[in-house]
């Protein structure tokens, strides 16, 4: 029985027996491999966004440089090249609006997308008419500087050319030889304040840079305009040259006392050197005369300048006549007597020929000296105003601080 029940299920019947337990390999086999599938590790948020864009990019994406195209074709897993094109437009449009003007400009020159994204008619849509009115003004109309508090632009109006692109900060203002920059003048600043020029430099003096004017007893709580310098250098330059001034004073006061004084003991019987020596000592207290009693308003400089070209030519014919004793009579001892009057003398002559030239500084600069301050003076004319402040602050410099005419 047993030997029959085998060969009942020979070759014949086990065809259909092998069949079914392929197909249920198969079966487990795929359930297995589906398990799998839903056992793997989750994308990362980045790398489910990098796919996602990767299959599907946004039609109004803006391009993307070429090597970001080149690395398409590599793992999706990889990083993207960062980037500002990578970003969304409203980024792009919000990063725009803490741009100042000239950033904007050196943007759209990058790419074509930027030319487009930043062109006028989208800047006024994205500022507004008043805060892109606002952005023009804080922005000189020459170099483009920006200046957010207006406090180095001067003031400007509707009827300028070019508004609201037309302010002007002071470097440009100077350098175009603005009319509102003149010394003894007052101008408006874009903060609204008005305020003087320095004497000293020719830049406007806000109202935290000046030197304090004394109280105004008209309205109690309130100064009157202080002096025109900046508190900083510009007033400490012009203090060191009155001390300069004070002591060279002192310095040809006592020479032309002594010259006088020598010329009285032992030049007499000579009238080339007593008549004229006398008469420059006379001269020299009327100039000290006009140095202590002039006041802010008198510009009396022409006054001290003929002055000074009488004594000048007062202490030549001294010097000439010593000098052609020493020359005309060589078997002569010099002695000390004649030493000393040909120096004291000529240190006179000097001494009065620089004040000749000072004054005829004084009198034909009205006393404008700040065009050495400007950016762009050259060497040669910093050169020749730096010369002619020496001779300012060797004469009279409190002549800078003299009332002009226009005043």
């Amino acid at each position: 029985m047993a030997t029959t029940a085998t060969s009942d299920v020979g070759p014949g019947a086990g065809a259909p027996f092998s069949s079914i337990i392929t197909t249920v390999r198969r079966s487990l086999t795929s359930l297995a491999n589906k398990g799998k599938q839903h056992t793997r590790k989750p994308e990362d948020g980045h790398a489910q966004i990098t796919r996602l864009i990767a299959i599907q990019p946004k039609p109004n994406s803006p391009p993307h440089p070429p090597d970001s195209q080149a690395s398409a074709g590599k793992d999706s897993h990889e990083k993207p090249p960062l980037h500002l094109l990578a970003l969304p437009t409203e980024l792009l449009n919000n990063i725009l609006r803490h741009l100042n003007f000239v950033s904007i400009l050196e943007l759209r020159k990058t790419c074509r997308f930027f030319h487009t994204l930043a062109s006028p008619p989208q800047l006024r849509i994205l500022f507004g008419r008043e805060q892109l009115t606002t952005l023009l003004l804080q922005h000189c109309k020459t170099c483009l500087v920006h200046d957010p508090f207006r406090s180095n632009l001067l003031s400007c109006s509707h009827e300028d050319e070019g508004w609201p692109l037309a302010s002007q900060c002071v470097d440009c203002a100077l350098v175009a030889n603005d009319e509102r920059l003149k010394i003894g003048k007052r101008v408006k600043l874009g903060t609204e304040d008005v305020v003087q020029i320095c004497r000293w430099c020719g830049r406007p003096i806000r109202n935290h840079e000046g030197v304090a004017g004394p109280p105004d007893p008209n309205s109690p709580g309130t100064r009157r305009d202080g002096r025109p310098f900046h508190k900083g250098n510009c007033y400490r330059s012009y203090n060191n040259s009155l001390l300069f001034f004070f002591i060279l004073g002192w310095v040809q006061l006592t020479l032309g006392i002594t010259g006088a004084g020598l010329s009285w003991r032992y030049w007499r019987g000579a009238v080339m050197v007593f008549a004229p020596s006398v008469t420059s000592f006379m001269l020299l207290w009327i100039v000290m005369g006009f140095l202590f009693f002039r006041g802010s308003r008198k510009r009396a400089y022409r006054y001290t300048l003929l002055l000074e070209l009488a004594i000048l030519g007062c202490w030549i014919p001294p010097v000439y006549y010593i000098s052609m004793q020493i020359v005309n009579h060589p078997e002569r001892d010099v002695d000390a007597a004649m030493q000393a009057a040909l120096a004291l003398f000529g240190l006179n002559l000097v001494f009065r020929l620089f004040n000749v030239m000072g004054n005829v500084v004084i009198v034909f600069s009205t006393p404008d000296l700040t065009p050495r301050k400007k950016p762009n003076a050259g060497l040669f004319k910093r050169a020749i105003y730096k010369l002619m402040l020496w001779s300012v602050a060797w004469t009279y410099p409190p002549s800078v601080e003299h009332r002009l005419s226009s005043e």
